[in-house]
């Protein structure tokens, strides 16, 4: 989540892809989806993708390379032991719990899905299918920031 951040801002400035951000990074090019499904990276790991990130932009010698020096600092205080528990606790919700939580039907959450604006479930068998706890939530609260910032 937090982490996710600055490397999505560092992907759209050096137009890089994921897949290569993920193999020139840490040497797995599914790295970044990892993360993006729920993956919590170790610090160790956050340490060498923030050395890529502030490398890569040394080498660029543009200038523009923002606060990534400090961003180990600010994702240890968000992994406090304490937060890595709660973050590496998945629970999955299915549809009828989304639904309530969402205040969203069905359908819509399907058409969103589809449209990309809806996060993806999890496969939990050959019938059944869930979504992370923590990515319904996080869609919640980005549509409030939204929707406050719209209304502003």
């Amino acid at each position: 989540m937090h982490f996710e951040r600055p490397v999505a801002a560092f992907l759209r400035r050096v137009r890089m892809s994921p897949s290569e951000f993920g193999e020139r990074a840490v040497g797995d090019r599914s790295f970044l989806g990892a993360v993006r499904r729920g993956r919590l990276p170790r610090l160790a790991t956050a340490d060498r993708v923030l050395a890529f990130m502030e490398a890569f932009g040394r080498s660029r010698e543009s200038g523009w390379f923002p606060g990534f020096i400090n961003q180990r600092r600010r994702y240890e205080r968000m992994t406090s032991t304490t937060e890595r528990k709660r973050l590496l606790r998945v629970r999955f919700l299915r549809l009828p719990e989304v639904l309530e939580r969402t205040g969203l039907s069905r359908s819509t959450i399907y058409v969103r899905l589809e449209q990309g604006r809806f996060p993806t479930p999890v496969s939990l068998g050959a019938r059944a299918v869930g979504w992370i706890e923590s990515e319904v939530d996080e869609w919640m609260r980005q549509r409030i920031e939204e929707s406050r910032d719209g209304a502003a």
